[in-house]
Parts: structure tokens; C-alpha cells; sequence
């Protein structure tokens, strides 16, 4: 009978402090036990390290002292609601000053996060499909974006193009995605935009007219990306939305 949803197996000090660090911010219940105690049959999932020689467990996790917390989050979690051989996994992202992002695997969230850039989106985007690939090699993996910003969609897009590898892409209506209000609505949005279904891209996506009201967005967005310290011109707003340069460029430069 399952008594906890984690065990941490390990006589490692290290370890052990990362390992409930990260289980206290995903508020998951545990015990903690020696790698070889009869207490770890009771828990749903045993995390545990290379060296603690503990029992074989089928929600066994296996982790390093230097381990990547986000990828251990998503094993973690994958295997609570026993996500094994899941056939869809679906990155989901909300776009705007602050960009929400979610994996949602078989419907079921197994991450969310908030990123300030479109460079930083594209990046951990592909971060989020290798973790998938690697824990899940056999599911079907998409990226879904929210259109509810013009701008902010064609910023994110360019940078996903400039990828090393482009996955697929669907874009979607994010209507009535904002259920709740404060700091995590980001991410509750790209939860409900991983879970529709969009439309394929098109090359008018990834282009913005220089309208005023979109350059005074991208002074500002500029502004909050640097913490005040760098700005950009009209000029120079009006050559990023006309694809003439990339948002990271012009941040360089300044």
C-alpha cells in the first residue's frame, strides 16, 4: 500500500539536500530512509543516487549530485501519474512580456515556467523536447502557440527558425485561456494552449506591420528586457518588425 509519493534513498548529504529541496517546491509528500529500507515498497516513487546500492522499484529514479533539476522535475512527476509509454507531449507556450511555458504530456502538466524572451523560449523549448525524447522516445512531440499577440508570436517564431532544429508547430486560438490573475497565469495559459489544437504556420506569421501602436510595444518590451538600461529608436524598432535584424541583435548592440 502506497503510504508516500516519495522515498529519497540516498546517504549521499548532498544529494539528499537537492533532492528535498526540489521535492518540497513541488509540495510532494516523502519520507526519508536508508537506500535498502522496507519503507521505500511504501512510496509511489524512490529517488536515489549512483553509489547507495538501493533495492530495485518500479518508480526507481536514479540521479547524480549535479543533476538537472528540470529534467528530475519532469521524471518525477511523469512517473506520480504513471506516464510510461505516453503518446503525445505537447509544449505549450503563452506569449507576451513574459512568455508562460508548459510540457503537458497525455494531458497531463508535468512542468510550467515563465521566460522573458523569445530567444530564451526558443531555447528551452527545444530543452523540453530533448528532456521528452530522451524519457519518452516513442511519443509524438509538438509545440502549441498561443496567438493571442501578434508581435510577441512573430519575435517567438524567428527565434524558433533560427533553431538548430525545428519541430513541429502549431498555432492556437487562446481564447478564454486566462482563467486565474497573478504571477503564474503565464503559465496556467500555455497549459490550456498545449491542450488545442492549432493550425500549421505560415510565412505571414513570422511578419508584423510597423504600426505605432507595435513600436511602442517593442520600445517598452526593449525597456523591460534590460531592466532600463538600453532602448531602441523608432528606426530601429521599425527595422526589427521588418525582420531587418533579430531582437538579440539589437539588444547586443545597444
Amino acid at each position: 500500500m502506497v503510504k508516500w509519493e516519495a522515498a529519497v534513498a540516498t546517504e549521499n548529504p548532498k544529494l539528499l539536500y537537492r533532492i528535498v529541496q526540489l521535492l518540497n517546491e513541488l509540495e510532494i509528500k516523502y519520507v526519508i530512509c536508508s537506500p535498502v529500507d522496507h519503507r521505500c515498497e511504501h512510496a509511489h516513487v524512490v529517488i536515489t543516487g549512483p553509489n547507495d546500492n538501493s533495492q530495485e522499484h518500479e518508480g526507481k529514479i536514479e540521479v547524480t549530485e549535479d543533476f538537472d533539476t528540470d529534467f528530475a522535475r519532469i521524471e518525477i512527476v511523469s512517473k506520480l501519474h504513471n506516464l510510461q509509454t505516453p503518446s503525445k507531449a505537447v509544449v505549450g507556450i503563452d506569449p507576451g512580456m513574459t512568455f508562460g511555458v508548459a510540457l503537458v504530456i497525455d494531458g497531463i502538466p508535468v512542468y510550467s515556467n515563465a521566460l522573458t524572451s523569445p530567444e530564451s523560449v526558443a531555447a528551452f523549448s527545444q530543452t523540453l523536447v530533448g528532456y521528452t525524447t530522451k524519457l519518452f522516445p516513442d511519443s509524438q512531440i509538438l509545440i502549441r502557440i498561443g496567438t493571442g499577440s501578434k508581435l510577441y508570436v512573430a519575435l517567438l517564431l524567428r527565434s524558433i527558425m533560427n533553431s538548430k532544429i525545428i519541430p513541429s508547430i502549431e498555432l492556437v486560438n487562446e481564447y478564454r485561456t486566462t482563467i486565474i490573475g497573478g504571477a503564474r497565469s503565464d503559465e496556467s495559459a500555455a497549459i490550456l494552449i498545449a491542450g488545442r489544437t492549432g493550425r500549421p504556420i505560415s510565412t505571414t506569421d513570422l511578419t508584423v506591420e510597423p504600426k505605432e501602436g507595435y513600436i511602442r510595444s517593442l520600445k517598452r518590451y526593449v525597456t523591460k528586457l534590460t531592466k532600463g538600461k538600453k532602448s531602441i529608436t523608432s528606426d530601429e524598432a521599425r527595422e526589427l518588425l521588418a525582420g531587418n535584424s533579430t531582437l538579440e541583435d539589437v539588444i547586443k548592440q545597444l
